[in-house]
């Protein structure tokens, strides 16, 4: 049921266009700078998808007070039938820089790949899978600045007869400087296998990073005939702030936030219900 959950919640931030945006003229030299990178790559099929879909999204918040912020947000994805076998992938990237002080800089960015099958019965459905995750965060001046790098890498294996999560995995990390909620982890269920995982992290100081490369595959069959809908989905963010902000530029920074989950969820639903619609 947590499985289930965390499913849903994830497809709900999905929305179908691909944007970025900058306000304000880079600095020669930044004095905080967060930078968040994750893509993801399906190979070896062991067959063709029936539907597939694709959604990015991408977002950013640039305030300057008497500062200079650049905010940089992309999103892309691609997922081929033809030729064979069929193969998938897409990349998401947030970036935030600064200089001087009385700034806030967000981005978000977000890209999700949906393949729908029909497995037959004892026969083995399999595909082999690649990402990377990438965080680094900044600061010159602590702690007047505040530099955060977050990325979430997940996809599910879902049974769309009943609704249920089959096979998961999960990736994530945070990094904050200054602040102590530093980490990279990942998580899968017992059918995904994962080949020799490498993470790597530098916690600590005011330059910090963290990066995964991980490769893995699934393979399982089933008694009975299953229509089962691959998902993945990718979210990056990135923030800096000199000093914290104002109650005002707090309020800004929110709102703006709250509109793309609004928007997201209408797009998201608009989806899910096409390709329930024409059976992919």
């Amino acid at each position: 049921m947590k499985q289930r959950l965390r499913f849903v919640r994830r497809v709900l931030f999905v929305t179908p266009f691909i944007a970025s945006s900058a306000l304000g003229t880079a600095p020669s030299q930044a004095a905080t700078l967060a930078y968040s990178q994750g893509d993801f790559n399906f190979t070896n099929f062991s067959q063709t998808p029936l539907g597939i879909g694709t959604d990015t999204n991408a977002n950013t918040v640039t305030i300057g007070n008497g500062g200079i912020v650049v905010a940089l947000a992309q999103g892309a994805a691609t997922f081929v039938t033809s030729p064979t076998p069929p193969e998938a992938s897409n990349f998401s990237l947030s970036q935030a820089l600064g200089e001087s002080r009385d700034y806030l800089g967000e981005a978000e960015s977000q890209a999700a790949l949906i393949g729908n099958f029909v497995v037959n019965a004892q026969t083995p459905f399999s595909f082999d899978f690649t990402t990377n995750l990438t965080l680094e965060t900044s600061i010159d001046n602590p702690p007047a600045e505040n530099a955060r790098a977050a990325g979430d890498i997940f996809f599910a294996l879902i049974d769309t007869t009943n609704n249920t999560v089959l096979d998961f995995f999960d990736l994530t990390g945070n990094l904050e400087t200054l602040g102590d909620n530093d980490f990279i982890a990942f998580q899968k269920s017992d059918n995904v296998t994962l080949n020799n995982p490498v993470t790597t992290s530098n916690f600590g100081g005011n330059q910090e990073s963290a990066t995964a490369f991980i490769q893995g595959s699934v393979q399982r069959s089933f008694a009975n005939e299953t229509n089962v809908a691959l998902v993945e989905v990718k979210r990056n963010r990135a923030r800096v702030i000199a000093p914290e902000p104002s109650t005002s530029l707090a309020l800004l920074s929110f709102c703006s936030i709250i509109g793309l989950v609004g928007k997201a969820k209408r797009k998201a639903m608009t989806l899910v219900s096409s390709l329930k619609e024409n059976n992919c």
